[in-house]
């Protein structure tokens, strides 16, 4: 390895950079949103509040349903870079348009910044995926950074909007020059790229999987919008709850790659359970319980990746729209705010990642020691084939010196001929 590469590693660099940018990307969407979308629909007259909730929803299902489109085709174009600076000034445009006064200028806002949100998180989550070497690590610490951009992202509301959207311009910009140096860095030094485009012949056992993983992430957007406890009106519990949720986040795929995705799927998920039970009257439960709950976002993400190897990108899409799909019954009015529902749920979710992982074991480290198996396979695999190459050339010298040798005896007997002559 160079001194370049070892100063610059490319997991660690690409992990963290978009992470920080998913960061602000979903700052500057959520800042925006209230702090101006809102604002300019709710002095709009009637229905003021029924226009600030539809604006609210539009941009949900855009930002999270669109991403499966956009997965596919960042798969096929690999253009993963350039997708990152175009979202950069999509959400900049969207920041900008909220300033003007006028409804109809809000709307498109939202949608510039739902599509911007969308390209981000497809060209960020690939770019970390690809680089992940099928660990859960990279995409847990790339999506923690998002729950704490939305949260402080509530905030801004009670700032100006000329203040608040040029520090937004200034962070984007400075995201962009982020994303054009890691660009710029693997270019020379990495040269990564997204892997062919192909989506296998699955068999029933894989679709099964599949689509138990993809259920599991829409129970866990529904139980995000259900989590009401009584103690989150206290600021210092609120902002510990979302400390909760990005150290679940970040932790859970770091700690799947220890010990096994399913090991830890069902040991967090079980105990989530056991903790949400008295989670409305003791905080310090309910906390926990946000902390072990979220360690699955990471295991089902990579698992999708994993399965899809040669689309990576899709796999994104498909947890995003599941996402999308399991925050509609919430957003419709379908509530079921108990510590029993989230109990439940939990439950559910350790029975339906429990199976899903076990019917793709081939494709996913499932058992304790996971991380530690890939690498043998990896190492396994690679000695298999170092060693065939070895044995090729080993070939092709031993034909090549029987070829010498046969010349070098024609040669010698036309000599004695010539000498006999």
């Amino acid at each position: 390895m160079s001194t370049t590469q070892q100063i610059l590693p490319k997991k660690e660099v690409t992990t963290f950079a978009f992470a920080l940018c998913h960061f602000v990307v979903d700052f500057a969407c959520v800042s925006t949103m209230l702090c101006a979308v809102s604002r300019v629909l709710g002095e709009s007259g009637q229905n003021s509040l029924e226009l600030i909730a539809l604006s609210i929803l539009l941009y949900d299902v855009v930002a999270f349903a669109f991403q499966l489109p956009v997965g596919i085709a960042l798969d096929k174009l690999d253009k993963n870079s350039l997708a990152a600076m175009l979202s950069y000034a999509l959400v900049g445009g969207g920041v900008l348009l909220s300033l003007v006064p006028v409804a109809l200028f809000e709307w498109l806002a939202v949608l510039l910044l739902a599509v911007g949100n969308a390209l981000f998180h497809c060209a960020g989550g690939l770019c970390v995926l690809t680089i992940s070497q099928k660990h859960a690590g990279p995409s847990g610490i790339f999506i923690a950074t998002g729950a704490v951009g939305v949260f402080l992202g509530t905030f801004s509301a009670q700032y100006g909007r000329l203040q608040v959207a040029f520090s937004l311009l200034v962070l984007l910009f400075l995201c962009a020059s982020i994303t054009r140096v890691v660009q710029k860095v693997n270019k020379k030094y990495w040269n990564i790229h997204n892997a062919p485009f192909a989506i296998p012949e699955l068999s029933s056992r894989t679709l099964l999987a599949i689509a138990l993983l993809c259920f599991v992430v829409a129970l866990r957007s529904y139980t995000g919008m259900i989590m009401a406890f009584p103690w989150k009106s206290e600021m210092l519990l609120l902002a510990l709850s979302i400390l909760g949720v990005f150290a679940g986040k970040a932790l859970g795929g770091v700690v799947a790659d220890r010990i096994g995705f399913r090991t830890t799927a069902i040991f967090s998920l079980i105990t989530a359970a056991t903790l949400f039970v008295p989670s409305w009257e003791i905080p310090v439960m309910g906390l926990l319980g946000i902390f072990f709950f979220n360690f699955t976002m990471s295991i089902t993400l990579a698992s999708l990746a994993n399965i899809l190897p040669n689309a990576k990108g899709t796999a994104f899409g498909l947890a995003s729209f599941s996402l999308a799909v399991g925050a509609l019954p919430a957003l419709a009015g379908f509530r079921i705010e108990h510590p029993a529902m989230l109990s439940g749920i939990s439950l559910v979710s350790a029975l339906a990642l429990g199976v899903g992982l076990t019917l793709v074991k081939d494709s996913v480290a499932t058992g304790p020691f996971g991380h530690e198996r890939m690498l043998q396979a990896a190492q396994v695999a690679e000695t298999a084939e170092e060693d065939n190459l070895i044995a090729e050339l080993s070939d092709q010298v031993d034909e090549l010196a029987v070829e010498d040798e046969c010349v070098a005896e024609d040669y010698l007997a036309a000599e004695d001929k010539q000498v006999e002559g």
